[in-house]
């Protein structure tokens, strides 16, 4: 007999929002339409991350708590109450929370995650925002870009003017970056002289406008030092998610290597797609199954991945597969309630070292729509630590 699906009775965000006692500005700007917000109303509640289905399914099983409590204690316990014994002694999650102001709540918060020199969010901040914008692509196919910037020059200004001016020039450099973000980027103290933007919504070629707009704007702030005025530059990398990185950690790395490189004229912003043609490679270990009418004798071969990019895949064969066999890829996730992946594909290139060895197949993908691309970032990421 079929098991029938379980039905969740929860309300609308703006209701709930309202139940709780929050308010559409309360939360991430863009996510008021969207299931994401139900996990952001329960990280707002318990500050804890849960997946956005872990989240309709516990608002559910808390409001009926909520109800249940109602009826046994003949008032209304508020929401807050039924979330902390739910998570205290129905779903264990939180063993001696405790009790505080949310304002005072939001004050140390907001502290521990704020630079105090410049006034902008620090690395804490940066690591957890920068994975909030992989999961959004990873749901909604909203790709985003970071650039990473470094004060040119800034030892020879310290050595020269001091370190009070050297602070004077990073707040400077962060009021200028302040001014000319737009309002949902997020403007970072990454460590040092450096520092990061987050921009959502934002490909390739939008980062590379952005970025000119920030060299110019911190070239046309000086600084005052010794009763004078000082111009301090800035050089500029860019990358973008998913078509540089398939993960936050490369990404980072991908920007580095184009800040890298505009650091080599200074004062200049260089972009990581402009410089690196081909799509960048992640190392993945995964079993793959490649079919279709061109593969040897019609049957599945069986084959071992050893890195996977947007453009293709190499990877390990006990079998030849000849050049211009065209094949379909199956990426199989491994995981019950996750979608596996399919695509169609082409032999570019076989290669043996030994006559007893593996042979080295390249493929050439072809991903057709956004949802595969989404797919294999979700794949990459499961897979990526077992390389």
């Amino acid at each position: 007999m079929e098991q029938e699906k379980k039905t969740f009775q929860v309300p609308s965000v703006q209701d709930l929002l309202f139940q709780v006692g929050l308010s559409a500005e309360d939360l991430p700007e863009g996510l008021i339409n969207g299931d994401q917000s139900y996990a952001e109303a329960l990280y707002l509640l318990t500050r804890m991350r849960f997946g956005v289905d872990e989240s309709i399914c516990f608002w559910d099983e808390i409001l009926r708590h909520h109800a249940g409590l109602n009826l046994i204690l003949g008032r209304d316990v508020g929401i807050r109450v039924a979330v902390c014994d739910y998570f205290m002694n129905l779903h264990p999650k939180m063993r001696d929370p405790v009790i505080v102001e949310v304002q005072v709540l939001l004050q140390k918060e907001k502290g521990a995650l704020v630079d105090e020199l410049t006034g902008l969010y620090n690395r804490r901040y940066f690591n957890d925002a920068i994975s909030r914008e992989v999961e959004r692509f990873k749901r909604f196919g909203q790709r985003f870009s970071l650039i990473m910037l470094d004060v040119d020059h800034f030892k020879r200004f310290n050595d020269t003017y001091g370190h009070l001016a050297g602070d004077d020039a990073l707040k400077t450099v962060a009021q200028a970056l302040r001014d000319t973000a737009r309002t949902f980027d997020h403007v970072v103290r990454y460590g040092g002289e450096e520092f990061a933007l987050i921009l959502p919504h934002t490909d390739a070629a939008q980062a590379m406008a952005a970025a000119e707009r920030m060299r110019c704007a911190v070239h046309s702030a000086p600084v005052l030092v010794q009763g004078g005025e000082v111009r301090v530059s800035v050089s500029l990398g860019a990358a973008t998610f998913p078509e540089d990185a398939i993960n936050a950690r490369e990404l980072v790395s991908r920007s580095d290597e184009a800040l890298y490189e505009a650091k080599r004229t200074r004062n200049t912003v260089c972009s990581f797609s402009e410089r690196n043609r081909r799509f960048p490679r992640s190392p993945i270990n995964l079993v793959v199954v490649c079919t279709g009418a061109e593969a040897v004798a019609s049957r599945p071969v069986t084959v071992t991945a050893m890195n996977v990019s947007f453009g293709g895949m190499l990877c390990l064969s006990q079998v030849p597969l000849l050049p211009g066999t065209q094949v379909e890829v199956a990426l199989d996730m491994q995981v019950s309630h996750a979608r596996g992946l399919s695509v169609a594909a082409r032999v570019v290139r076989l290669e043996r070292e030994t006559e007893a060895g593996s042979y080295q197949v390249a493929l050439s993908f072809d991903l057709g729509t956004q949802e595969q691309r989404r797919d294999l970032v979700r794949l990459v990421e499961m897979h990526h630590g077992e390389a």
